[in-house]
């Protein structure tokens, strides 16, 4: 929510809130495997496996927000 405080633009906002967001779920993602594995790669591939997982969340919410808004709610 920083960004939306931060700059005047909406769209500034969105795209800063947007690679924050990359960001903390790639070093999540890769200090959460790497605290179980002890190999880097394994832990380089756990933090893109976190970044996929926050992607479909974001993707799935944004879809069954839009299909509320436009009436359709035949999931």
């Amino acid at each position: 929510m920083l960004p939306y405080f931060a700059t005047s633009r909406v769209t500034t906002a969105l795209f800063a809130s947007i690679g924050i967001t990359v960001v903390i779920l790639l070093v999540f993602g890769y200090v959460k495997t790497r605290l179980s594995v002890t190999s880097k790669r394994s832990a380089a591939i756990g933090a893109l496996q976190t970044l996929l997982v926050g992607v479909a969340a974001a993707g799935a919410s944004y879809g069954i927000v839009r299909a509320v808004d436009s009436g359709k709610t035949t999931l």
